[in-house]
């Protein structure tokens, strides 16, 4: 039987969390997003996938602590005094049947997200290990700044990369930290290699006369967007960051 809809006011909620709160509704709709999810790791995407898990446990315990927070200051009986604590004794709360529901919806949305981003976090890192990064020639000594080359197969498609804070900031991934810019794509072989392409970008685009230029391939064939790029971009932040600290 359908209760309605659960809006809980204050709360940061999304479209997520402001659904019927309908227990055989939500399981299902629950289980579709779980298949969904496993059908987008088996295709070996990772983004943005793992950051929406990540944001809807964010908003699930934040319900959870403002729930917390509310029934903590409800009125209740009082039934006695603990002289030795010296407080009242008061009556247990008496929760509707839809705080209920929340608790219901809350304690199995939980494990499921959990489960769902820690297979996500295990894929992120087989598929990270499978990547191999190497400088362009020599690197300057400010690497703040440069091109990408993400290398699959014949094709190196190059993006500009600029590490926009000076460290990684809590709760921001390092994908998001380095910002990139598509440039153009090369067919690399013999009479096109890295350092051809290095070249050819410090000759059409003078406003870098001596970039950083690092190359990534991966042994497996990676959607761009959805994982080699954000994958890329963390491992690029992490050889950055250190060079620059």
């Amino acid at each position: 039987m359908s209760m309605g809809t659960f809006i809980w006011s204050g709360a940061t909620t999304s479209r997520w969390l402001t659904l019927p709160v309908d227990g055989e509704a939500d399981h299902y709709r629950l289980l579709a997003y779980m298949q969904r999810i496993d059908r987008h790791y088996r295709e070996h995407k990772l983004y943005p996938y793992l950051d929406d898990l990540h944001h809807h446990l964010e908003e699930l315990k934040d319900l959870r602590r403002r729930r917390d927070e509310m029934t903590a200051i409800m009125p209740r009986d009082i039934t006695g005094i603990d002289l030795r604590k010296g407080e009242f004794v008061r009556a247990a709360l008496r929760e509707d049947a839809l705080l209920k529901a929340v608790d219901t919806m809350i304690d199995q949305r939980l494990p499921e997200l959990n489960n769902a981003l820690g297979r996500g976090v295990e894929l992120r890192a087989r598929l990270t290990a499978g990547i191999r990064i190497e400088p362009v020639g020599l690197l300057p000594l400010y690497t703040r700044e440069g091109y990408l080359l993400i290398h699959q197969g014949r094709e190196a498609r190059v993006y500009t990369y600029a590490l926009t804070l000076p460290a990684l900031v809590p709760d921001i991934p390092a994908h998001h930290v380095l910002r990139t810019h598509y440039v153009a794509d090369y067919s690399i072989g013999i009479t096109c290699t890295y350092e051809h392409v290095k070249a050819d970008l410090m000759r059409s685009r003078a406003h870098m006369p001596n970039p950083a230029v690092f190359a990534l391939t991966s042994d497996l064939a990676l959607p761009a967007i959805e994982t080699f790029v954000p994958l890329a971009k963390q491992l690029v932040y992490e050889l950055v960051s250190v060079q620059g600290s």
